[in-house]
């Protein structure tokens, strides 16, 4: 039992480490949890027409190696700015893990505020690496900004 708790506590650990990474654009070192070959998938309910700002990276990347995947992570980080944040909960089951984040951020081009919330999926490896990241993101509100040339 004990050694089960360590392993889903790392897991946990490793996720909200990932999480906070990606929320507040600052990847610090998280590629190292990242296995060689790692898929990371993105997709949104945000349609070309509703959101070109989002600069959403969408598709699935497979990134091969630490410098890979650093890179990888940097520029996603780059094109996502978030003003707040609040993680609603992540479940571990075995080597699968599930994450959902509520979040604003700010549309740089116009300032609309945006709000959403991303699920993740995780798969980690056997020895506790992540093997692929799935991320759907849900765009709830775009509030637009008050133009103060608006009469």
């Amino acid at each position: 039992m004990g050694e089960f708790s360590t392993d889903a506590q790392r897991k946990r650990s490793v996720i909200k480490e990932i999480m906070d990474a990606i929320m507040s654009g600052s990847s610090g070192s998280i590629a190292r949890h990242l296995a060689p070959g790692a898929i990371f998938s993105n997709k949104s309910n945000a349609g070309i027409i509703d959101a070109p700002w989002f600069s959403r990276m969408e598709g699935e990347y497979r990134l091969q190696g630490e410098e890979e995947a650093k890179s990888f992570l940097n520029e996603l980080l780059r094109r996502a700015t978030y003003i707040s944040y609040k993680p609603r909960g992540t479940l571990i089951e075995d080597d699968e893990a599930a994450s959902r984040c509520d979040w604003t951020r700010q549309d740089e081009s116009n300032g609309s505020l945006v709000t959403g919330t991303t699920m993740y999926w995780f798969g980690f490896t056997s020895d506790g690496r992540i093997r692929s990241i799935e991320s759907i993101a849900s765009i709830h509100s775009v509030i637009p900004a008050r133009r103060s040339d608006a009469a």
